[in-house]
């Protein structure tokens, strides 16, 4: 298997519906691919689906009906097209796809070399240009004033890790938050839990810090997932009970966290029902949309659609009627979304208001660029970061 002839395989996977990131890491896992397969791998599969709008506009004055081609050779001809907006040299992008798709479909591979030649860059409409849906680039221009924020999402991000424990023995570049950092080694074979350090994004980190947790303290960690919130917030000496719909993610933290000598209290449960459980530290970082993660989800966009966005909003109201009964009087409930819609931030937050004057929303100061400050914060997604909502709420009585 050739890494184009695996790239393929990958996007025709993803168009089927998988995501990208764990298809990928199978890939590289199973194959036991090279530094540098791995590397040309990750960029053009990555490359192809953040442009992939714009690429489809540059290859259809070239192609009669794009539709009736075989879906391996439409592939072959984006990422083709996309080597093209690389700036890739015509001999070292268009004979390799016409030597792959004579692999499979022999009588095409004229047509790939024809198109593949004879790509010329175009002018497109903004949506286009940035390979994004049309209705969200409305909604952000009315919603935020601007979209060039949107630009970044078609940008390659670094690698940043959170340090679960003493860093100082390692020599890494500090990130935007304490305990934030700068991965800047090889990837592919590093066992990250091994240094004590996790793979996250310095805007999710953050939602853990705006607890403001202290030794001791017991938390509730709502919608968890495999626990890597909840495993930060152990780490800072907090007792956290971390509860989830997914037992198998759990089992995978679970199984993590011990290695590293962190307790984290695993439960899986549906939290569209109450829980017995009470705390004065409550974090529901909610299942959402995921718009602010386009650059390392880049397929998601493609998915997305306004029914999905009501639903989804409507399910955050739902679990955050859970996370209140579970807030103890005087207690602080922050409520977080990887996604920078209207609907599922300051929408959710402000009908939570309205139905719980038990809460305030109370101010704070966050170190993030900022997209958009009122009913919340909305971080602006540059330099790498992903695009965050967060409120941090206060039980009053």
């Amino acid at each position: 298997m050739t890494a184009r002839a695996l790239a393929l395989d990958l996007l025709l996977a993803v168009e089927a519906g998988g995501r990208l990131q764990p298809l990928l890491s199978s890939l590289v896992r199973r194959y036991a691919l090279s530094p540098a397969d791995r590397a040309f791998l990750t960029h053009l599969a990555y490359g192809v689906f953040r442009r992939l709008r714009y690429l489809d506009h540059l290859l259809k004055p070239l192609l009669k009906k794009p539709e009736r081609l075989p879906s391996r050779v439409r592939w072959a001809l984006r990422a083709g097209a996309y080597e093209f907006l690389e700036g890739k040299p015509g001999y070292a992008r268009v004979h390799p796809w016409v030597e792959e798709v004579k692999r499979t479909h022999p009588a095409l591979a004229g047509l790939v070399n024809a198109v593949l030649r004879r790509l010329e860059l175009k002018e497109a409409p903004l949506g286009v240009w940035l390979s994004l849906p049309d209705f969200l680039l409305q909604a952000w221009e009315a919603f935020f004033g601007e979209v060039a924020f949107a630009q970044a999402f078609n940008q390659p991000a670094p690698l940043f890790v959170t340090a679960l424990g003493n860093a100082s023995s390692l020599t890494l570049r500090p990130g935007p938050l304490p305990d934030s950092f700068v991965w800047e080694g090889p990837v592919g074979e590093t066992e990250f839990s091994a240094l004590g350090l996790q793979p996250q994004n310095p805007a999710s980190l953050f939602a853990a810090q705006l607890l403001g947790v202290a030794p001791g303290e017991e938390v509730l960690d709502l919608c968890g997932g495999a626990g890597v919130k909840a495993a930060y917030l152990a780490s800072r000496g907090a007792r956290v009970r971390s509860l989830d719909l997914h037992a198998g993610r759990q089992r995978s933290g679970a199984r993590t966290w011990r290695r590293l000598g962190l307790e984290v209290a695993f439960e899986t449960w549906d939290l569209r029902v109450p829980i017995p459980y009470r705390a004065g530290k409550v974090l529901l970082d909610a299942p959402c949309t995921g718009t602010g993660t386009f650059r390392t989800h880049p397929e998601a966009r493609y998915r997305l659609d306004p029914k999905g966005i009501q639903a989804m909003a409507a399910l955050q109201a739902q679990l955050l009627e859970t996370a209140a009964q579970a807030t103890r009087p005087g207690g602080v409930l922050v409520y977080s979304v990887c996604t920078l819609t209207e609907e599922e931030g300051e929408g959710v937050v402000r009908g939570f208001l309205n139905r719980h004057p038990e809460f305030v929303l109370e101010p704070f100061f966050c170190p993030l660029p900022v997209l958009r400050e009122g009913l919340g914060v909305y971080v602006r997604p540059e330099d790498g970061l992903d695009g965050f909502y967060y409120a941090r709420l206060r039980r009053v009585d």
